[in-house]
């Protein structure tokens, strides 16, 4: 199944992103998770306000703990996060 894992940043936590930059794209590289779609949220002033992915997962529990193992999420720059099943309706279908 695939599920949203997203996450809305904290206010004036970029230098504390930027540090664990590196981290987070070990992370996002994971060779036994399977990513369909992944990329930063921007608000209207183009500035980044969080992260959000569409990835592969055996259910909520196991989409949860991706996203909590993520240095962003470990680090606490997150304000919010929002776990959902994701069940595609318009576009290509497998």
């Amino acid at each position: 199944m695939q599920y949203l894992v997203a996450g809305i940043l904290k206010r004036d936590v970029e230098d504390r992103m930027l540090a664990l930059h590196e981290e987070f794209n070990e992370h996002l590289a994971q060779p036994y998770r399977t990513i369909a779609l992944a990329g930063a949220l921007r608000g209207k002033d183009g500035k980044r306000k969080g992260y959000m992915a569409i990835i592969e997962a055996d259910g909520f529990e196991d989409a949860e703990a991706w996203l909590k193992q993520s240095p962003f999420y470990a680090n606490d720059l997150y304000e919010r996060v929002e776990v959902a099943e994701f069940a595609p309706e318009v576009g290509y279908v497998e």
